[in-house]
């Protein structure tokens, strides 16, 4: 299936619960089982950043990621709305997708969680999904993983975030000698399944609050587990892969049914625009449509958007090339005003993969005078400009855009683009040495600010900055190397 550019899309989410006066979802703190501090001892938040970042090039070497910008976008919303009521420090959420059918979510170090896309067309209700996004949240609140490997200090952070990366997603990596993984494995395996228990015990319990701070439905854990539990009975060899790394007891259901009725009356999300987003990773997966079949809770509370019908169907259209019957069924969604971002936001993609941009450009214009800052289509916007040769109003708006939302690094891909078509070289070389960084590839980030160094006219003040940011960028590195070279077998 041909996808459609992938652009940011950003949702924003509402909720409908109110919380009982007579219960605070604070109160249940002193109830939550404690299984040690979570300190900053095993390591820095600098250091558990760059295991993280470790972490996500083993991933991206493994798995297929979809980068679909309005689903992610919406997984990224759900975090932010879950993680907004937790207090104290935590490292930043940042939600991936996964373009897999199984059912399962993981959390790795440094705040990244995986969202397989059978997870998020098989949940039957918006706080369903939220439930599993709150769970793994909080492994990473609570350093969960991190703490496992607290023995294995003396390990260098790509070798252990290669490690970890091994064991969440189940197989061997090429960067973990296999001497490393079994030693590692061995000296801990018990250790880490009774720690394992207890995590999952408190990951249950804080994700419980978190679902109801947030105007969730603290019933979705419980209706969610008896739909993974009714899952493994009908499946006779194996059991859905969310329970491999998630371990499901009798005991642990009745648990979090339990505490979901000290919540008192539920209440429910979003479960609308939810259909629409499944109907979108439906499309673009070439999945089947997901239907409510699930708890009766599902079945009331869960209904199709009356128009993911109609936005499934024009997808899998322009999936298809069928171009012009996309753009009809996406030309009567913007008129009917209902979600007017997204579905304006698909309609200009649609635009710019049939090899219209000017149409895109016509469209985003108007549609930035409705929604003046929208970073999706400021993105969308650009890429137009680019589309039309019109560089340099792209890298004006790229520019302001960063200099405001500089965790956007995805947008220096783009600035890269018009830099270059400017004749900007340095600046272009820059860009790309600061999307890599983001990335974890230091020393790709280095190799590209020595480019932009040798740019021929470069005027002194351009060339002092580069030539910090490249030196401490080059400290980064030696202390990598050291942290190897170093490491137990070196």
């Amino acid at each position: 299936m041909r996808q459609l550019p992938q652009l940011l899309f950003t949702t924003l989410l509402t909720g409908c619960l109110l919380i009982p006066a007579g219960i605070q979802a604070d109160s249940l703190s002193a109830q939550l089982p404690d299984i040690g501090k979570v300190g900053s001892s095993v390591l820095s938040p600098r250091a558990e950043q760059q295991l993280g970042q470790e972490f996500m090039r083993s991933v991206r070497g493994s798995l297929k990621l979809l980068d679909d910008r309005p689903t992610t976008a919406y997984l990224q919303g759900l975090a932010d709305r879950l993680a907004s009521s937790l207090q104290g420090e935590h490292a930043p959420i940042t939600v991936f997708l996964v373009d897999d059918p199984s059912i399962n979510a993981f959390a790795g170090p440094g705040g990244f969680i995986g969202i397989h896309t059978g997870l998020l067309l098989s949940a039957q209700t918006e706080d369903e999904l939220a439930s599993v996004m709150a769970h793994e949240i909080a492994h990473v609140t609570q350093r969960h993983l991190v703490r496992a490997f607290q023995d294995n200090q003396r390990m260098s952070l790509p070798t252990m975030g290669a490690l970890i990366a091994a064991m969440v997603l189940g197989g061997t990596n090429p960067q973990v000698g296999e001497a490393v993984l079994a030693s590692a494995v061995a000296n801990s395996a018990q250790q880490q399944l009774t720690h394992s228990r207890g995590s999952e015990q408190e990951a249950d319990n804080i994700g419980l609050e978190m679902l109801v701070n947030a105007n969730f439905s603290p019933y979705a854990m419980v209706d969610f587990f008896e739909t993974l539990q009714n899952k493994q009975q009908l499946t006779e060899f194996s059991a859905p892969e969310f329970l491999r790394t998630h371990p499901l007891t009798v005991g642990r259901i009745a648990d979090a049914r339990n505490r979901a009725a000290q919540f008192g009356p539920q209440a429910f999300g979003d479960s609308a625009y939810f259909s629409l987003i499944q109907a979108r990773t439906a499309a673009l997966t070439q999945r089947p449509w997901p239907t409510r079949h699930g708890s009766a809770a599902a079945k009331t509370h869960s209904p199709h958007h009356p128009l993911a019908p109609q936005y499934f169907q024009a997808l899998s259209d322009a999936g298809q090339g069928n171009f012009d019957t996309a753009r009809e069924a996406l030309s009567q969604l913007v008129k009917t005003n209902e979600h007017p971002v997204l579905f304006r936001y698909s309609a200009a993609q649609l635009d710019l993969t049939a090899n219209q941009p000017q149409k895109a450009h016509d469209l985003l214009k108007q549609s930035l005078a409705l929604f003046p800052g929208n970073l999706p289509l400021i993105e969308l916007f650009a890429e137009s400009l680019l589309r039309l040769q019109q560089p340099e109003p792209a890298l004006r708006l790229l520019k302001s855009t960063l200099r405001k939302y500089p965790e956007q690094f995805h947008l220096f891909r783009p600035y890269a683009q018009a830099a270059n078509a400017l004749g900007l070289e340095s600046e272009a070389y820059r860009a790309l040495a600061e999307l890599q960084y983001a990335q974890g590839n230091l020393h790709q980030a280095v190799d590209y600010l020595e480019k932009a160094l040798r740019t021929p006219n470069l005027a002194t003040y351009d060339r002092l900055s580069l030539q910090a940011r490249q030196d401490m960028l080059k400290a980064e590195v030696s202390l990598q190397e050291l942290s190897i070279a170093q490491e137990p077998g070196n």
